[in-house]
């Protein structure tokens, strides 16, 4: 899973060192392209599970 703040932390993730590297290294290692659903949200953090509550 990934999440990005906005279009522009997206941006520099895929245009960084070890992005280009991923992407010239890993597709050796699949055996199909990958799926992906991206969905924007408005949201700003994570929610606690309240079904698995601590304390």
């Amino acid at each position: 899973m990934e999440a990005f703040r906005d279009d522009e932390a997206g941006a520099d993730h895929v245009n960084s060192d070890h992005f280009k590297r991923a992407m010239h290294e890993l597709p050796q290692a699949l055996t199909s392209t990958p799926k992906i659903i991206n969905p924007r949200i408005d949201a700003t953090g994570w929610s606690e599970l309240g079904e698995m509550s601590v304390g």
